[in-house]
């Protein structure tokens, strides 16, 4: 980023001590802290902000450096590198070192500073104005909660247009008690000033990178900061260049995969293969056996804690939910299961290497641009028995989805999506009607729609050209459990 100066890095690494009136050191260098300078700045050095975890560092980071404000983007307790476990109690214990670290080591000044939160990050900020008295808090889409003994000083709160209900009435019940709207410039030197916006075509995730939430906040941090100034707006498409880094790994793909295939021999199965031609069940039959496996499923993790055993937060229930699913949809597809073999191990060879290559590239590439999705300590460690807990229900699609080819494409694809469709379905009958408290998996919709249609292309491309359903859901199932070990905390 031209507009940077200077970076400079920390993480939060070590558990709070019990005596809190004696802070040790808790920042070290690391990857999971922003320090950034302006060069060309509105302001005078010092003024900070504060980004609660969930906020894009290619949108919200550019956009508020460019107003010469530094910020420190801080991961919460089981993200990242950074040690212990997440929770709300453990995430605000956090959040309250890093303040009182930065404030006793005199990098920032309450009264120029502003913290800025998404979804439980959203509830944490507004929680911190009992602890931390800020100049003033940006809450996007808050998470529902109770509310702090004193409210936060020049309160905005940031809604998505598709959001769920209960962060809408979290949004509207914090304008209603801040009195809100209020804006002028003296109800920001009073403290007072108080309003909601909610971005257009937004949802819970998108949210974060929308360009009006992002400029929202700059406005809101100048107006409390003193200057009645529209923001600086950074020239030119800020993500760009991201998307067409990921537009160019995607070209990639199939070269990438012709080589593999060449050097692994991984060569196509023959025409009249049973292997190759083997069609799945009717139509119906597979949609009738995805509602009983899917309910079958989120009944048996629903009522029991998974995260004792695989301790992510929401991976540990998505990871034992397609185990259960998936050797239920392979006992129904016992006959099929009969007649996989792996006959060469090339297939699967090409399966592994390109799956890594992919993780490699697009994780190292959205790590570097958009946000942090690359593992780090344990979570790396989970995603071994999470490609175990994953591969039966990817056996199971491969076999209801049947050979890939450019004849049956269209009912392929249709049949991929009503069979996606309730298996979400019936982790939403888990949230809403067994009470699974697995909210994550109805905020990350967005997420896992991109995630399952890179997923289909790269297996459908695999299966075209091995003739190997083992291989596809082996290659399915290896970012399968590399999407739930990056993206969800230690629990």
């Amino acid at each position: 980023m031209r507009f940077v100066r200077r970076l400079q890095i920390y993480r939060v690494a070590m558990p709070l001590p019990a005596d809190r009136s004696n802070h040790q050191r808790i920042l070290k260098p690391g990857i999971l802290c922003l320090l950034l300078h302006a060069e060309r700045h509105p302001f005078r050095r010092g003024r900070g902000i504060r980004l609660r975890p969930g906020l894009s560092r290619a949108t919200g980071c550019a956009v508020l450096a460019a107003q010469g404000l530094c910020v420190y983007l801080v991961d919460a307790s089981g993200h990242g590198d950074t040690a212990g476990h997440f929770s709300n109690a453990e995430t605000l214990d956090s959040s309250i070192r890093v303040l009182s670290e930065l404030l006793r080591t005199r990098q920032i000044n309450p009264a120029n500073s502003i913290l800025v939160g998404h979804s439980m990050g959203g509830e944490i900020a507004i929680r911190l104005a009992d602890y931390f008295p800020a100049a003033a808090t940006v809450a996007l889409s808050p998470a529902p909660m109770i509310l702090p003994r004193q409210l936060p000083s020049n309160l905005l709160v940031i809604g998505a247009q598709f959001d769920l209900p209960e962060m809408k009435a979290m949004a509207s019940n914090l304008l209603r008690v801040t009195n809100g709207p209020r804006t002028s410039l003296k109800d920001f030197q009073a403290h007072r000033a108080a309003q909601k916006i909610v971005a257009p075509w937004t949802s819970h995730g998108s949210l974060i990178m929308n360009s009006t939430a992002v400029y929202a906040t700059a406005r809101w941090a100048r107006a409390a900061l003193g200057s009645a100034d529209p923001p600086n707006r950074l020239t030119g498409a800020p993500v760009a260049g991201e998307e067409l880094g990921i537009v160019g790994l995607i070209m990639l793909f199939p070269i990438t995969g012709s080589v593999v295939l060449g050097l692994v021999r991984g060569k196509r199965a023959p025409a009249n293969s049973s292997r190759t031609t083997a069609t799945a069940f009717g139509f119906t039959r597979s949609l009738l056996y995805w509602a009983i496996a899917g309910v079958i499923g989120v009944m048996t993790v629903s009522f029991w804690d998974p995260q004792r055993i695989l301790p992510l937060y929401t991976g540990g229930y998505l990871g034992f939910f397609l185990l259960m699913t998936g050797g239920v949809l392979l006992f129904f597809f016992k006959s099929q299961l009969d007649i996989a073999r792996v006959k060469s191990p090339g297939p699967l060879a090409a399966s592994l290497i390109l799956a890594a290559l992919v993780i490699l590239g697009f994780g190292a590439w959205l790590h570097w641009q958009l946000s942090d999705v690359w593992m780090h300590g344990r979570h790396s460690l989970y995603m071994v028995p999470l490609l175990f807990m994953a591969l039966p229900y990817f056996l199971a699609e491969e076999f209801a989805l049947g050979p890939a080819g450019f004849t049956r494409l269209a009912r392929r694809w249709t049949r991929y999506v009503l069979l996606r469709l309730i298996l979400w379905l019936t982790l939403m009958f888990g949230i809403l009607v067994l009470f699974s408290g697995q909210v994550l998996l109805a905020l990350l919709l967005p997420y896992l729609l991109i995630g399952s249609l890179g997923q289909r292309l790269g297996a459908d491309w695999l299966r075209h050209h091995t003739g190997s359903p083992e291989a596809a859901a082996l290659f399915s199932a290896i970012l399968a459990a590399w999407f739930m070990a990056a993206v969800f905390p230690l629990a």
